[in-house]
């Protein structure tokens, strides 16, 4: 093994035709359908290099604050070896106390990049995954009033169309405005004209302030034999104490922890009645062991872990799980083909039409975490590099 030496940390833009960042919608801040406008998103890149020459990477969209707090969290990896992640994971979360650190999430994964590239094997087999191919469903984007989903027949035709692809399931992604009638009558809708052998789920993005709307959907979503409900409450989806409530009023799974961020906090959501599922997301939770540390204790108790989002990390973590469903190719639409940014030379993609017509999609092979980057690209929209060495 050898010592960490460098950790470079750059963010870049890429562009994002066609949507923008709302701040009249009722929910603020969300990306919303906005024809002919071009949104910059930000991406984060870290590199970690070690005294011999290997380098482990990961890039995604980056949230606010995760940045700076991957400077943070390299500090803590300098002059480790670069094996000794569960150390620098340590070290890094006590440093950056109270917040959350976001930052560690790309640092951890560079590092789990890292070893399958100095074991040259994917991501996968070093977890002792066995599958190749995983179930997928896909979810679309919030519904809109200018054209992109902006009905329940909308809703439903372009679901049906990308059904007929070899996807197994649906999700959707409730409208802005939290209309308790209409989203019911959305999920009846969907159930009578996709047919009971299709899976559904239903997501409000946290679109309802009362408990009561929220049931009244849910209630909907029991009646049509849905999969799951989930994150039906503002603001964020956090609150156990609701989330109780709200699964003891309703005789459906609930799907919750998308924005309880970290292993001990999901923990204590699912064993304090506040979900019958967990959520991981690679970016959130801590990186590949923070999100290992969830699989594992969903596991040891026989709860599903469902990971949140595209991303060729989370079709390594399916292909080593026990109790999961699937793959969520999230946020697609009539007017975005490709939720994931677009860095990969190595021909990876989210693009809804890719998936088989057994309604998989295929786990990356190449070592670590299975991608190349397109450096290019990512240099000639650079914001800004930060190296900690």
């Amino acid at each position: 093994m050898s010592r960490i030496t460098k950790v470079e940390i750059t963010t870049f833009t890429l562009p994002c035709p066609n949507f923008a960042r709302d701040y009249n919608y009722p929910i603020s801040g969300s990306l919303v359908y906005q024809p002919d406008v071009v949104t910059d998103r930000k991406g984060l890149l870290v590199q970690v290099h070690t005294e011999d020459g290997l380098t482990g990477e990961y890039v995604d969209f980056t949230m606010a604050g995760a940045p700076e707090q991957a400077v943070e969290a390299a500090r803590s990896a300098i002059g480790h070896q670069w094996h000794e992640r569960e150390l620098i994971f340590r070290k890094a979360r006590r440093a950056a106390r109270p917040a959350h650190n976001y930052g560690l999430s790309f640092l951890d994964t560079a590092l789990w990049d890292l070893a399958g590239k100095a074991y040259g094997v994917p991501l996968y087999q070093m977890l002792g995954g066995f599958r190749k191919n995983i179930p997928a469903y896909f979810s679309c984007h919030n519904g809109d009033r200018l054209g992109n989903l902006s009905s329940k027949e909308a809703v439903a035709d372009f679901a049906r169309s990308v059904l007929d692809l070899g996807f197994g399931g649906f999700k959707m992604h409730s409208w802005h405005e939290g209309n308790k009638r209409e989203e019911a009558e959305n999920v009846h809708n969907l159930r009578k004209v996709l047919g009971d052998k299709v899976e559904l789920m239903l997501d409000p993005a946290c679109v309802f302030d009362s408990l009561s709307d929220a049931i009244y959907v849910g209630k909907a979503c029991e009646d049509a034999g849905f999969k799951w409900y989930e994150d039906p409450l503002r603001p964020l989806g956090i609150g156990i104490h609701a989330h109780k409530q709200l699964r003891e009023a309703l005789n459906i799974p609930i799907l919750q922890t998308e924005h309880v961020p970290g292993p001990e906090a999901k923990a204590d959501f699912l064993l304090n009645g506040g979900t019958d599922l967990l959520r991981v997301d690679v970016r959130y939770d801590l990186g590949v062991t923070g999100c290992l540390k969830t699989i594992r204790f969903a596991e040891s108790i026989g709860v599903n872990v469902e990971p949140h989002g595209p991303s060729p990390v989370h079709r390594h973590l399916i292909a080593a799980m026990q109790n999961t469903s699937w793959y969520e190719v999230a946020n697609v639409s009539p007017a975005m083909e490709d939720p994931s940014p677009l860095v990969y030379t190595c021909g990876y993609n989210d693009n809804y039409h890719s998936i088989a017509k057994d309604g998989t999609l295929p786990v990356p092979q190449l070592p670590g975490v299975g991608v190349e980057y397109d450096h290019a690209l990512i240099a000639s929209r650079k914001l800004a590099t930060v190296v900690v060495e």
